[in-house]
């Protein structure tokens, strides 16, 4: 209450005139015709107008000393504009021609029209003059705070909810490692984006990262384009040969997004380029030597495939070193609201609008189910803002037939335990390392995951010289 008193209290003592005029850039405010009702001191002083006379005047008295009125633009388009503006001088025939930076942004009342445009305006040279002349006074921040370019955008994950965090701690520790990750998850549920974050965290992400998706090639095409093939090598094919996309992920991260639906003909060969790291193209004589981690993402359980006869054992045991589950978005409420909110404020800034959710929104949204899950959240948000009237700020309802839920969402696939089918001198060093990661180092669940009894795990891991805990489950205690 006493913030609401203060805030009341700043209102009666300091008018918006006052905030306003101490502003160092334009600010001009126009009713729906474009006459003028407000101008701060700086856009006095940039035309050499008094206040008085400016009042009187329309924004279009102005347009031919402007290259384009940006008035125009906004009640044209009913949105927010912002754009580099040429202009002159009012009162200089022939004066130079200067750039600056225009915003304007409509309001609108309740039924959509636009009742006023608020402008911004900021001479270009006058900032960089501004920014020589700090730059010149402290040294130090063209040393240490002017990037030379631009960091590239890093994925963020949208990570509220228990299970979500505690799934990124066990990330953030396999990442720096090579060993590899079988993701689990239904569709939509962000696998591409969590093997991203990984190469990322990786000591490889500086280096290529090529996502293929083993669904969308057809049978006869998937060899040749993962592993490449010699000119001449068969009818069709480029006369120059081709490089395969395992070839082109050297050093960086290899993705094979829904391996499921490998097929059994080449699910022989992915298990060669993963036990020999090497590729052979079709039609080539030796094979050729390739580093890249590998990470795989099904969307049915593998175990089931295997007794299914569909999916290859071996290549199973060989995929299965590193299996994590992503849940599906339904069993992390938690996140709903907040991955709503991320995909607003992107699809606000990309069509540069002022857009939010009402709290009765975003608890009918947070009781939806989301069969599609993150993918169907994205479509659903950036589909709410692009066809919401430009003239509503604040969407307080959903249209019929926006959110389906008629359909079953699919069942939570989780990777099973691993079976005692496994001979026990298959359970490499590495293996058994992310077992511990993945159980938090508890040696009875890691036994039961791996298939196998405790007093075997024990010898295991003397026999591996294993320490009591792996230095980089201590580093994702610490987190």
């Amino acid at each position: 209450m006493d913030d609401v008193i203060s805030f009341s209290n700043l209102c009666d003592q300091l008018s918006f005139v006052s905030v306003l005029d101490n502003i160092d850039a334009g600010i001009i405010i126009y009713d729906a015709q474009g006459n003028f009702l407000f101008m701060n001191t700086v856009m006095v002083n940039w035309r050499n107008i008094p206040r008085r006379e400016y009042l009187k005047m329309n924004v279009h008295d102005f347009e031919s000393v402007l290259d384009v009125c940006v008035f125009n633009l906004v009640c044209q388009e009913k949105r927010r504009v912002s754009r580099l503006q040429y202009y002159r001088n009012f009162q200089e025939i022939g004066g130079a021609t200067r750039v600056r930076i225009v915003t304007g942004t409509p309001i609108f009342d309740g039924c959509g029209n636009i009742t006023y445009v608020i402008m911004l305006l900021q001479d270009t040279e006058d900032f960089e003059s501004r920014h020589r002349m700090l730059l010149e006074e402290h040294k130090i921040l063209a040393e240490t705070a002017v990037p030379a370019h631009r960091e590239e955008e890093k994925i963020d994950i949208v990570a509220k909810s228990p299970e979500i965090r505690q799934l990124l701690s066990v990330v953030d520790s396999v990442a720096p490692l090579d060993s590899t990750v079988l993701l689990y998850g239904e569709s939509g549920s962000g696998k591409e984006v969590f093997t991203r974050y990984i190469h990322e965290h990786s000591g490889r992400k500086d280096k290529p990262f090529i996502a293929v998706n083993c669904a969308a090639f057809p049978e006869n095409l998937i060899e040749a384009e993962l592993f490449g093939y010699e000119k001449g090598s068969f009818t069709g094919a480029n006369r120059e040969g081709k490089t395969g996309l395992a070839e082109v992920a050297d050093g960086g991260t290899l993705f094979m997004d829904e391996i499921n639906s490998l097929p059994l003909s080449v699910q022989g060969k992915v298990l060669r380029m993963i036990e020999e790291k090497s590729i052979q193209r079709i039609g080539a004589i030796r094979a050729k030597k390739v580093d890249f981690r590998l990470i795989a993402a099904t969307n049915r359980d593998l175990s089931e495939m295997v007794r299914e006869g569909t999916f290859r054992e071996d290549l199973y045991y060989r995929l299965h070193v590193i299996p994590l589950t992503i849940p599906p978005v339904r069993s992390r409420q938690d996140d709903i609201v907040p991955l709503c909110l991320h995909f607003l404020h992107d699809f606000c800034q990309k069509y540069n609008l002022q857009k939010s959710f009402s709290d009765e929104v975003l608890e009918q949204l947070r009781a939806y189910r989301w069969p599609g899950n993150v993918r169907e959240i994205r479509n659903f948000v950036e589909r709410m803002v692009v066809m919401t009237p430009a003239g509503t700020s604040e969407i307080s309802s959903i249209p019929l037939g926006m959110l389906d839920d008629s359909n079953p969402a699919s069942r939570t696939i989780m990777p099973k335990k691993q079976s005692a089918k496994q001979p026990f001198s298959a359970l490499t060093k590495e293996k058994i390392m992310a077992a511990l990661v993945v159980c938090g180092n508890r040696r009875n669940e890691t036994a039961e995951y791996l298939g196998i009894s405790r007093r075997q795990l024990q010898y295991k891991i003397k026999e591996y010289h294993l320490p009591s805990r792996c230095h980089f489950n201590q580093k994702a205690a610490g987190k």
